[in-house]
């Protein structure tokens, strides 16, 4: 009896989403994975990061036409560095703005997502998967990050 084997690709693009209300507060989910993380997507090869984050920004969230902050992050993993999953990632970390509106419709459809503003941010930081979120939000917010990419590793 033959037998398929699904090929797996050989890295793993994904996209992690920092929803950050008017009142600055990060929507964090919290049901699914014993902690508290953000929203992420994995990519199929060839698929554009900001385009497909927001394509299921429109899908999951129904939020059309996603305002993308001028910062986003950026990691992607060596061979050694494999730890965390199977093979390589790359990874982009974006900041979405959505309003207070949208916010308080995400947290009432949702009994596992909660929202965190930027003193919980900045005091509970070991509890946010994945490490350096905390930091990535509190330095947009605060405005010492420059636009463009930032580093995440």
């Amino acid at each position: 009896m033959a037998t398929s084997h699904t090929v797996q690709p050989a890295v793993d693009r994904r996209v992690l989403l920092l929803l950050l209300d008017d009142q600055h507060r990060l929507m964090l989910c919290g049901g699914c994975c014993g902690g508290w993380t953000v929203p992420q997507l994995l990519l199929s090869t060839g698929t554009d990061f900001q385009e497909g984050a927001a394509q299921y920004i429109a899908e999951r969230f129904h939020i059309e036409n996603p305002h993308f902050g001028t910062v986003y992050g950026i990691r992607e993993t060596r061979e050694s560095d494999c730890w965390e999953h199977d093979r390589r990632t790359i990874s982009r970390v974006f900041i979405v703005r959505i309003s207070s509106e949208e916010s308080d419709f995400l947290q009432l459809t949702s009994s596992s997502h909660t929202r965190w503003g930027i003193s919980e941010l900045k005091s509970r930081h070991r509890e946010l998967s994945p490490e350096g979120v905390a930091l990535l939000i509190t330095g947009y917010v605060e405005g010492w990050l420059p636009d463009g990419p930032i580093s995440l590793y």
